[in-house]
């Protein structure tokens, strides 16, 4: 019993101090940021990164060092990585839309449905993490609104806990498929951005292949296969044709 104390207390001691030199890694990356020193705070940034460490944070602040360096990929990229850990975060998404925005390709959506619209700004409320906060959060709600339907011997308190259950176990539920609907989309829809200035796009995975179309660098698209050294994309019009692995980067 003693030694596994004595393990567990080196265990804390020593995430401690890991997090400890990850904040001041953080810190000192920061102040390269600030004195302009974008490309030495790039490399600290990643340095985390390699270290196995991630967050919004570091996703974002990195994301603002390769834009400062004009590497609108780069930047783009890790937006998107920042994006997809705190989806909420007003300030992440207008950074990117600005670095979209400075992209050469204009590529017109496929039209989605508004009810298919709506479902994903609700999705973005939240990150899948956050989502089951959520439910747990109303689940502790409905318990409390239980207890009072069971307690109070008042016919008014009695039909406003009762409603008030109803809705939310209504919210339970909805939290938990929006958490899996967003855990799901994250895991299977693999995503990437073009880092290269001018990517042409062909028919089959092959050097000799017809030309089927270019995108430019920061463009965003849908992996939908693999093969040897070549990766099959779909841009948001919906075309389809296939580039070189080494031309983008998985989001």
């Amino acid at each position: 019993m003693k030694n596994k104390t004595i393990i567990l207390t080196l265990l804390l001691v020593f995430a401690s101090s890991l997090k400890a030199s990850v904040e001041n890694s953080f810190v000192e990356a920061n102040n390269m940021y600030k004195n302009g020193n974008y490309q030495e705070a790039i490399d600290m940034y990643q340095s985390i990164l390699d270290g196995g460490y991630e967050s919004a944070a570091l996703y974002y602040n990195l994301g603002n060092a390769y834009f400062r360096t004009d590497n609108l990929g780069a930047a783009i990229l890790n937006y998107e990585r920042a994006l997809q850990i705190d989806p909420s975060d007003k300030e992440i998404q207008q950074n990117l839309d600005y670095a979209n925005s400075k992209t050469i390709d204009r590529i017109n959506k496929v039209p989605e449905l508004f009810i298919t619209k709506w479902f994903n700004a609700v999705l973005g409320w939240f990150s899948v993490n956050q989502w089951g906060v959520v439910a747990i959060v109303v689940m502790v709600l409905l318990c409390a609104c239980v207890v009072v339907f069971f307690t109070t011997k008042s016919y008014t308190i009695k039909q406003v806990s009762f409603y008030s259950a109803i809705v939310m176990l209504v919210l339970i539920i909805c939290s938990i498929i929006n958490a899996s609907v967003l855990k799901n989309r994250i895991e299977n829809l693999q995503q990437a951005i073009v880092l290269e200035p001018t990517v042409v796009v062909k028919s089959s995975p092959d050097d000799n292949s017809a030309e089927k179309f270019i995108i430019h660098e920061g463009c965003k698209v849908t992996i939908e296969d693999e093969l040897s050294d070549w990766t099959k994309v779909k841009i948001s019009d919906g075309n389809t044709g296939w580039v070189e692995n080494t031309y983008i980067e998985i989001i």
